[in-house]
């Protein structure tokens, strides 16, 4: 997307706040997460929690592995900066990359979001085949420099992992460099396939004082705006649901199927 291109821009050459203020402007009104109906789901919600999830739990592989590098032409590279006799050690200094590389994914943490809550997909993937719900977010209510907002961003989609060799050579070569941080942002990017799930991101760092970091449930400023019920919902469970939420005061729906020509779902109010 364009306006990204512009928001790295502005990261690396202009300030990190000017960007950060040019990136909430251009925040969707509204971002959806699916989750299938459990107790613990309602009860986060009531309670303002998010689950943050660490990228080996995610259901990709490659979730924060978009990037690739030529070991031979790091090692080459490196020849031409050290001393012959630390050739032995090229071996081991590629292991460092990839142990880099590894750490940055191991210390964050994610939970994702949809633009659209009508993907027929993502119900079927992530809201137990239409039996569990949709919750919709307005998080630009918050302020840019709220971290929930600062660190939202879209996930990229490409047939094609980024070759970051000349990122690690810079690294290597100027490592004060704060171009070195564009290997962050490129751990948004995921295969091209992935891309019906118009996913948008919380990354959280791992905090120095975290001597043990897993999935778990994150403080969000925000309460919901809407809750969605799957067309398969429980039809006995959403009187207890609209009690359990009623405290949130935010309006319920449910969608179903659509008597039409196409393959559409329809919102219906049940507050």
């Amino acid at each position: 997307m364009e306006w990204f291109e512009e928001f790295l821009r502005l990261y690396f050459r202009v300030g990190k706040e000017e960007a950060y203020k040019f990136k909430h402007k251009n925040i969707p009104l509204k971002l959806y997460k699916y989750q299938p109906y459990k107790e613990d789901r309602i009860s986060a919600i009531i309670n303002k929690k998010l689950w943050f999830n660490i990228p080996k739990n995610m259901n990709d592989p490659f979730d924060s592995r978009g990037v690739y590098w030529n070991t031979d032409e790091i090692v080459d590279f490196l020849k031409t900066r050290v001393q012959k006799e630390k050739i032995n050690e090229f071996g081991s200094i590629c292991s460092i990359i990839d142990s880099a590389i590894a750490s940055l994914r191991n210390n964050i943490r994610i939970t994702c979001f949809s633009e659209d809550n009508m993907s027929n997909l993502m119900w079927s993937h992530y809201a137990d085949n239409h039996k569990g719900f949709c919750i919709e977010y307005d998080f630009t209510q918050l302020s840019y420099e709220d971290d929930m907002a600062k660190y939202l961003f879209p996930v990229g989609y490409d047939s094609h992992r980024y070759d970051i060799t000349n990122l690690l050579k810079m690294t290597i070569s100027e490592p004060d460099d704060p171009r070195v941080n564009l290997l962050f942002f490129l751990m948004l990017l995921k295969q091209s396939r992935w891309s019906y799930e118009k996913e948008w991101r919380i990354i959280k760092m791992r905090r120095p004082e975290e001597k043990e970091f897993k999935s778990g449930l994150e403080d969000c400023p925000i309460k919901p705006t809407a809750i969605y019920l799957g067309v398969n919902f429980d039809k006995n469970e959403v009187h207890s649901v609209k009690e359990k939420l009623k405290s949130l005061n935010i309006p319920i729906y449910v969608l179903k199927v659509s008597n039409s020509e196409f393959f559409e779902m329809k919102i219906e109010s049940i507050n």
